[in-house]
């Protein structure tokens, strides 16, 4: 059964050996709603003072989950199992992996046709910054362009899908924007389209 009570919970997933504290810019951003879980492992098992001190000022909650087991990938494969975990006890769950390593793609993927909410994330911040990002920012920042409204709704459409996949790092997401963009509007199009919708993606 779901867990009712953390209907709307955000959980960041951190493969701290990965990103290490680069992957935690943002932290200071979230709330009570959200839990950060930081994987680490002997390879990664150091925080300095500073970065306990920036912990203790966030508001979301923050548990460590240390990776005993030696062998290849270790982490990786222990942090996936918990996203099943997660995902078991609450279908309405967002979970958002912090991590550069591509390999996450197919775990992302393979819930994601399974209409699970989760994203791969190169940082925390990645994530808060596009929070704000509505559909009728797109369609105002479009105003500046003539197009037909089916138009301004579809590009709205694409951008809207693309966040909510997310990307490896903030470059490849806006590359993966314009790419879709160029698959329904053409080049020349999209040239126009792009330069008014990119200073969203930030």
């Amino acid at each position: 059964m779901g867990d009712k009570k953390n209907k709307k919970k955000n959980y960041y997933l951190v493969d701290y050996e990965n990103v290490h504290k680069a992957g935690l810019n943002g932290i200071e951003e979230l709330n009570r709603t959200d839990t950060v879980i930081i994987f680490y492992s002997e390879n990664a098992d150091t925080l300095s003072f500073e970065l306990h001190h920036y912990l203790a000022n966030t508001k979301a909650v923050v548990k460590y989950i240390k990776v005993d087991t030696d062998g290849k990938n270790a982490l990786d494969f222990q942090l996936s199992s918990y996203i099943g975990y997660l995902i078991g006890r609450n279908e309405h769950c967002k979970c958002h992996i912090v991590s550069n390593d591509k390999g996450y793609c197919n775990v992302q993927d393979f819930w994601l046709k399974r209409d699970a909410k989760i994203k791969l994330v190169p940082c925390v911040k990645s994530q808060t910054s596009n929070k704000g990002v509505k559909k009728s920012d797109i369609l105002e920042a479009l105003q500046a362009i003539s197009m037909k409204e089916d138009d301004k709704n579809k590009t709205a459409e694409i951008v809207k899908k693309q966040l909510k996949i997310g990307a490896s790092s903030l470059s490849q997401l806006k590359v993966n924007i314009n790419n879709e963009l160029i698959r329904y509007f053409g080049t020349e199009k999209t040239k126009k389209i792009y330069a008014l919708i990119k200073p969203l993606i930030k």
